[in-house]
């Protein structure tokens, strides 16, 4: 009967663990997921401002650098941990935060040649963006 209660309790021990382990993985995406979610929007508003004419195109293109850089220190703390690429949702949002890079980076070509359209099509396209209220 003791032996039955301490490996029940070593077992509730492991799952509570487990659980623990589980919901700080899915606060490490959320929170991966928001910084994304505003560097996407913050994209987005910068093009918007340049092809309206708000700002010029030095400041665009500085904003959108520094942007990058922050996508991709974003990126490198994501994979930091192979867990996190290991779980689907991790290499999902590891692969959206790719493309925004990417983006991001033809954009600033798209920009410095002056070419708005090109810039249009790309801000339709930012894979990472804050979900729409519904």
């Amino acid at each position: 009967m003791v032996r039955r209660r301490n490996l029940l309790s070593s077992v509730l021990l492991i799952a509570a663990i487990a659980c623990s382990a589980c919901a700080r993985q899915e606060a490490r995406l959320q929170q991966h997921r928001e910084k994304f979610e505003s560097l996407g929007a913050s994209t987005k508003l910068i093009g918007e401002a340049w092809l309206a004419g708000r700002v010029s195109r030095t400041y665009t293109t500085t904003a959108l650098e520094r942007i990058y850089l922050l996508v991709e220190q974003e990126r490198q703390t994501l994979a930091a941990q192979p867990a996190t690429l290991a779980d689907s949702r991790g290499a999902t949002l590891s692969q959206a935060a790719e493309r925004l890079s990417r983006d991001i980076a033809a954009m600033l070509q798209s920009v410095r040649g002056a070419d708005g359209a090109s810039v249009r099509r790309q801000l339709a396209s930012v894979p990472i963006a804050p979900r729409e209220p519904q």
